[in-house]
């Protein structure tokens, strides 16, 4: 009974477009004596059982990228070991595949975790399609609904990175899909969220997708709705009270066939990133 009870919890768990926490030991369902971490070992060769952050030694990670570019692309900073492990049942070319998100611990001199992304083919043996580094900041991981419906068989994933303390967050938003089999970056944005005596201003990510007539893959409206609402005691703490607004930056991607991929013809996430940029570095505060 108890053995029934559990398989049952991971089968919700993991339903398609519901991301979910597994350990490495952990079944994966539908595919009878196969684990997660049969899994990890096509995306970390050398990696044992019984490894933990405290007792890691493994080295050899098949080639990655960074999404967001070389630039961006960091390495670990020693041997590594799951810190976390995430997994999400998603469609890509058509196809059902099975995505990894795992934390394998810090990166070399950076202060974000070295985590990395992998699809699979469990359709028979199972085959590792691609694997890319994803975030740029200390948490990363799926958010609570990751999966948006993005056509010709295929699903959106938005993955959020970030780090905070009790009066600022700072969050990375990627937008992530798969074509023939490899990751690719539809968008990415930072935003800055913070609280002070007299107020709070907050910047929330939305991403809807809609039919879009004679193309392949719907369009894709992603949109960051900025607010700044007053504090109830405001008047209390002597300083400058500014105004409160609400306005959305929003830019519309739909895919080029010429070109195989999304394309914007919006500028608003460029007024966004200056918006950001002054505003965090305190020169833009009320």
């Amino acid at each position: 009974m108890r053995i029934a009870l559990v398989v049952a919890c991971v089968l919700a768990l993991t339903r398609p477009g519901m991301a979910a926490v597994v350990e490495p030991t952990d079944p994966v369902p539908g595919h009878s004596g196969l684990t997660y971490f049969d899994l990890l070992k096509l995306v970390v060769t050398d990696i044992e059982p019984t490894s933990t952050p405290d007792n890691s030694t493994a080295h050899q990670i098949v080639p990655y990228r960074h999404i967001e570019g070389k630039t961006l692309k960091t390495d670990p900073a020693g041997p590594v070991a799951v810190k976390s492990l995430e997994t999400l049942n998603m469609h890509a070319d058509g196809k059902p595949r099975l995505a990894l998100l795992v934390d394998l611990g810090g990166s070399d001199g950076n202060v974000e975790e070295f985590v990395l992304l992998a699809l699979f083919d469990l359709a028979e043996q199972p085959k590792l399609l691609d694997v890319i580094e994803v975030g740029n900041d200390q948490m990363t991981g799926f958010v609570d609904r990751p999966l948006s419906p993005l056509g010709h068989g295929s699903d959106l994933i938005r993955i959020d990175s970030d780090h905070f303390n009790s009066d600022e967050d700072f969050v990375d938003t990627e937008l992530v899909f798969v074509r023939n089999g490899r990751f690719r970056l539809l968008g990415a944005i930072f935003t800055f969220d913070v609280k002070t005596c007299t107020h709070q201003r907050l910047f929330q990510p939305i991403v809807r997708t809609r039919t879009d007539s004679a193309r392949p893959y719907r369009r894709i409206v992603f949109a960051v709705r900025e607010t700044l609402t007053l504090q109830p005691d405001r008047a209390e703490c002597g300083q400058k009270i500014p105004r409160p607004f609400v306005r959305t930056f929003r830019a519309t991607y739909r895919w080029n066939a010429q070109r195989r991929t999304y394309v914007t013809t919006s500028s608003d996430f460029n007024s966004l990133a200056k918006e950001v940029d002054k505003f965090s570095s305190g020169e833009g505060q009320p």
